[in-house]
């Protein structure tokens, strides 16, 4: 490849990453339609040089954001959903995750961990990790996003070990959900599960 070849597939990879919003993310596959991944690694590492972008993970880029208070990191959970994204797979917060995002545990997960219809492996960020566990097709089987939620948050509480205060917490995310699909979706959960539900329901 010639300088002014490379030129161009530079400047058009640079005008796409001006254009982006803060936090945007960029993978080497972007542009696979511009030249060899090779190239595209080369043009990705020379703007992490001059700090218009970030290097999140292997093969991972983000857009930098500050605000007053200084430099802002970019949310893994959007990290994972470029992730997903890219690689055409579901993805559905589990364990720590989903309980967090539920309600049922007020301590904020350093690591993140999904089941996928893609791939099991651990995406590392910074001092952070995005895990991945291929599920069955039946875990994602719902037709709304609360209960496959609840059944994966539930079961990292456990059978038997949900509080009055997790009762409060579930009520309040599924009042504020308003899932059309939760009644229809509620077959898909283990009995014992669905005696909590039917409850706050």
């Amino acid at each position: 490849m010639n300088r002014i070849e490379r030129g161009h597939i530079k400047h058009a990879v640079m005008k796409s990453i001006e254009e982006s919003q803060p936090h945007s993310i960029f993978f080497i596959s972007d542009y696979a339609e511009l030249g060899a991944a090779e190239t595209i690694r080369k043009i990705l590492h020379e703007a992490t040089i001059t700090g218009a972008l970030e290097k999140a993970g292997h093969g991972i880029y983000v857009k930098p954001k500050n605000s007053r208070f200084g430099h802002v990191p970019a949310p893994l959970e959007k990290i994972a959903k470029e992730i997903a994204a890219r690689d055409r797979c579901v993805i559905l917060p589990t364990g720590n995750t989903a309980a967090n995002l539920i309600g049922l545990s007020t301590q904020v997960p350093m690591n993140l961990s999904y089941i996928t219809t893609g791939s099991t492996r651990t995406v590392k960020i910074g001092e952070r990790k995005i895990s991945f566990h291929h599920a069955s097709p039946k875990n994602f089987a719902a037709k709304g996003s609360v209960m496959p939620l609840l059944i994966q948050g539930l079961r990292e509480i456990g059978e038997g070990k949900i509080s009055e205060a997790d009762m409060t917490a579930l009520k309040s995310f599924i009042y504020r959900q308003k899932d059309p699909h939760l009644q229809e979706d509620l077959q898909l959960a283990p009995a014992w599960m669905q005696r909590i539900i039917k409850k706050l329901m």
